[in-house]
């Protein structure tokens, strides 16, 4: 099975998360009893099973064990365990896509009669390529998993209606993504606690001359990477980006570069740097970065309508229901990638 890179941008959106002592909106969900066993949660009174968040759920898990193999759930990464990782994702997910059609019902928004038909068929192909003890598992059917890509499209659907209008003119100039190498003194250090201490005069000057003396060299024609490599306290020589995502001093000298042209001595709050222009512009770099900044504005532009919304509802979750359910256990469970269907 390969993943399908999926585009739905309303769920990249970073929205309040929707778990035990936390809260959506402004107001605390509570643990309840009030849930069935087959009731993950309840926003404002509209319910989504646990069989709905397992059809996201085993898709995340496949594509994850065919990366990483089978035994990944268990291992770290952060203050958690990979699958504590992946299911608080899902269960992410899952909260928006519910209140993002609670949204959609406020705004009268419905789904076509072409988009209907459109999640039936991905229903269809879905459901007809699960075995009988993957049905079990997930405790669906195929009415169930039509209603779950009911939902997945309404979700896109309002999304798509409030940024329709937003569609801002951005230029190569300021989209524009270029390549560099760079030469690195620093001028300060951090202690055992994180805290941040100058070099004294003396040591920025030395640093000063480390620098200098690496810039010589280059002008006398020696490899600029070669002595990158024995003078840079950065851990790494080149650098990719676009405007605003490195330091001032550093990022104002860069762009005005040529390719091949090298800088003087750069001096900025962190450190001296030298620069070398690898690639003054990089075209298909810079087109995704401007996707990227057209995409920032319209999310902007859906945070001023959503968040409103977000903080008037209320919400319930099933937290023995979800602790239940562990990746490990799903050894026989080999279901077909949910978007995938969707986008065939």
């Amino acid at each position: 099975m390969k993943r399908k890179t999926v585009y739905f941008a309303a769920l990249t959106m970073s929205v309040a998360v929707l778990t035990a002592g936390c809260s959506i909106g402004g107001k605390n969900i509570r643990i309840t009893t009030g849930l069935s066993d087959s009731d993950l949660f309840k926003i404002d009174g509209s319910k989504f099973s646990v069989s709905d968040a397992l059809m996201y759920l085993t898709t995340e898990k496949n594509v994850y064990e065919e990366s990483f193999g089978t035994d990944i759930w268990d291992k770290s990464i952060g203050d958690t365990t990979f699958e504590n990782y992946v299911k608080d994702s899902v269960k992410d997910r899952c909260a928006r896509i519910k209140t993002l059609n609670l949204l959609a019902k406020e705004k009268k928004l419905q789904l076509s009669e072409a988009e209907k038909e459109k999640a039936a068929n991905a229903s269809q192909k879905y459901f007809s390529a699960l075995s009988e003890e993957e049905k079990t598992y997930l405790g669906v059917t195929d009415a169930d998993v039509t209603k779950a890509y009911e939902e997945y499209l309404l979700a896109n659907k309002v999304y798509e209606e409030i940024v329709k209008g937003i569609n801002p003119e951005i230029s190569d100039a300021d989209a524009k993504v270029i390549r560099v190498q760079s030469i690195y003194q620093k001028t300060y250090m951090m202690d055992n606690e994180g805290n941040r201490i100058e070099y004294t005069q003396e040591e920025k000057q030395e640093a000063k001359k480390n620098i200098d003396g690496a810039l010589e060299q280059i002008k006398n024609g020696s490899d600029f990477v070669e002595i990158a490599t024995k003078n840079t306290d950065a851990g790494q020589i080149e650098y990719q980006f676009g405007k605003g995502e490195m330091i001032e001093e550093f990022e104002k000298v860069a762009f005005a570069l040529k390719e091949g042209e090298v800088s003087d001595v750069i001096e900025t709050p962190d450190g001296y740097y030298i620069i070398k222009c690898i690639s003054d512009y990089l075209a298909e770099e810079t087109q995704k970065n401007k996707e990227a900044m057209v995409l920032k504005a319209k999310n902007e532009a859906f945070r001023q309508v959503y968040d409103p919304f977000v903080n008037e509802l209320s919400s319930e979750f099933n937290d023995k229901a979800w602790e239940k359910i562990r990746l490990a256990d799903m050894t026989n469970i080999k279901v077909d990638d949910f978007f995938a269907c969707i986008e065939n």
